[in-house]
């Protein structure tokens, strides 16, 4: 029973650090779009800004739940990034109907990458106090 206690913590943890990833996503490509509006930047823009921001938001992810749990923080961050990876290429696949392509093995790897970072420092973060 313990065990089964432990799990379900587990998931809501994932699910609270999952929706802090996608409020920051979404604040990021806010910012970003501002950012595109004022400047007059072409829409070529957008997708690089768009992968940053998902970047970012499972960055925080990662980061929020790897610093509550306490251990494991590369695959705290690697299971986010590979959730936040499937459900974004699901998204797009089903609403583009364009299919997979070389610019997703790429959006993979930053994903994953920035989620696994987020995890590492998010365990490392309390560990280096200062006493003096």
């Amino acid at each position: 029973m313990l065990k089964n206690k432990t799990y379900n913590g587990k998931v809501v943890l994932y699910l609270k650090g999952t929706v802090l990833g996608v409020l920051i996503t979404l604040a990021a490509m806010c910012i970003f779009a501002a950012i595109m509006l004022f400047a007059d930047l072409d829409r070529e823009y957008s997708v690089p800004f768009a992968t940053v921001s998902l970047a970012l938001g499972s960055f925080a992810a990662a980061y929020s739940v790897s610093r509550k749990s306490e251990r494991k923080g590369y695959v705290t961050g690697t299971v986010i990034g590979i959730i936040t990876f499937v459900v974004v290429t699901v998204i797009s696949v089903i609403v583009n109907k364009s299919g997979l392509s070389i610019n997703t093995l790429f959006h993979f790897v930053i994903i994953v990458l920035a989620s696994a970072i987020g995890g590492i420092i998010g365990v490392n973060k309390g560990k280096n106090k200062k006493y003096i």
